[in-house]
């Protein structure tokens, strides 16, 4: 849900396409309590009389449909333990967190989310939270000097000295810091800024990190197989690319999601990826099946859906020709594997496709992304996803 990034949702329309797309590709999504508590657009997507009280940007709309994946397990919220959402809730309005609920909203989430819930300790993760923010603060200190090395260093005894480590805490002292130096350089300004996105970075992976689970995310290329490395194993470049478009994900009727997760190929391919994220090479043919199956079965989904409805997403999907390509790679050094879903060609005018990477990061790869710069998040394309252990 990519909690405390640097370019907000304004969409909730393009926030459901992604949920979709990740409930089609993987076994279940899991969301941490704080976000699914303090995301508005999240909360519109669940809940009909949350979706009223958002403003939404010009052409977005938002069908609130998506309690039963919480309800049937499809889509989990990560409980800190001995905590109740109530109780969360009420200690961020203590703290003055932005979009605190109303407690209408946490007692319709408690009631849709309890029976899956996943519970997880707080501790280990403000932990791992810590220890990322510092070692990022590590890894970028070894290379600066003047202004932007005295940031890092007081932002690191700063972090150090606390107790529990707090992100609404960080927030809170980036702030002070930058008042304090009203009229700072540019190198201070940027400086701080760098703190700020490592420690969403951080905060980001320290929960699905202690419960050793996929993590999903922008595509930032920093785990991606070297190009003159890789070898192609296998390529479907004929496929429907109906599946990865984000108008007619967002405006796929939730009903026809519960039908497709149920076909059979679809779940031979959520469980060959699976093993190609763990780092075990998948069945080349059975996935080749799969995915010839699953896409052909999507298109036939979206042409009986939309052609019964009509309107903007029949029309749109009576004009897409493109074509999707799946890839599956071997990294020749190393025996990492990488599989990709892309459409082949360029979007149409004001058309826009998803596409779904899964990769295997685990050992020297998931500790080099420590001190690989790969520039701020905002830049990246929120619509082009990864999936990494």
């Amino acid at each position: 849900m990519e909690p405390h990034a640097a370019a907000p949702i304004d969409r909730a329309s393009d926030l459901r396409s992604r949920v979709l797309l990740h409930v089609l590709f993987a076994d279940t999504l899991l969301i941490g309590d704080s976000q699914s508590l303090n995301n508005k657009y999240f909360r519109a997507l669940v809940s009909a009389e949350e979706s009223r009280h958002v403003q939404w940007s010009a052409g977005s709309s938002a069908l609130p449909d998506l309690a039963p994946l919480l309800e049937s397990g499809r889509l989990r919220v990560a409980l800190r333990e001995g905590k109740t959402l109530h109780g969360i809730r009420d200690d961020h309005r203590g703290r003055n967190v932005e979009n605190v609920p109303e407690p209408a909203y946490v007692a319709q989430l408690t009631a849709m989310s309890a029976a899956h819930s996943v519970p997880y300790n707080g501790t280990a993760v403000a932990a791992g939270f810590k220890a990322g923010v510092l070692a990022r603060i590590d890894a970028a200190s070894r290379d600066v000097t003047g202004g932007t090395r005295t940031v890092l260093d007081d932002a690191r005894r700063w972090v150090e000295d606390q107790q529990p480590f707090d992100y609404k805490a960080l927030k809170d002292w980036l702030g002070g810091y930058r008042a304090k130096n009203r009229g700072g350089s540019a190198e201070l300004i940027l400086a701080l800024q760098s703190v700020d996105e490592w420690a969403g970075e951080s905060y980001r992976r320290a929960l699905p990190s202690v419960l050793d689970m996929g993590m999903a995310g922008p595509r930032d290329g920093s785990g991606a197989i070297p190009a003159h490395r890789s070898r192609r194993i296998m390529e479907e470049a004929e496929l429907p690319a109906a599946m990865l478009d984000n108008l007619l994900l967002s405006q796929l009727p939730l009903e026809v999601l519960l039908e497709a997760v149920e076909e059979p190929s679809r779940n031979t391919l959520v469980q060959e990826l699976g093993r190609l994220r763990r780092g075990v090479q998948p069945d080349v043919a059975v996935l080749r099946e799969a995915v010839n199956e699953f896409s052909s079965w999507m298109l036939e989904a979206f042409d009986r859906t939309f052609r019964s409805t009509g309107g903007r997403a029949w029309e749109h999907l009576q004009s897409q020709t493109r074509l999707m390509r799946f890839g599956l790679d071997e990294d020749q050094v190393t025996g990492r594997l990488g599989a990709g879903l892309e459409v082949r060609e360029a979007p149409l005018a004001g058309g826009r496709s998803l596409s779904l990477h899964v990769v295997n990061e685990r050992g020297a790869a998931a500790q080099d992304e420590i001190r690989v710069a790969t520039g701020p998040r905002r830049h990246l394309d929120p619509l082009d996803r990864v999936i990494t252990l």
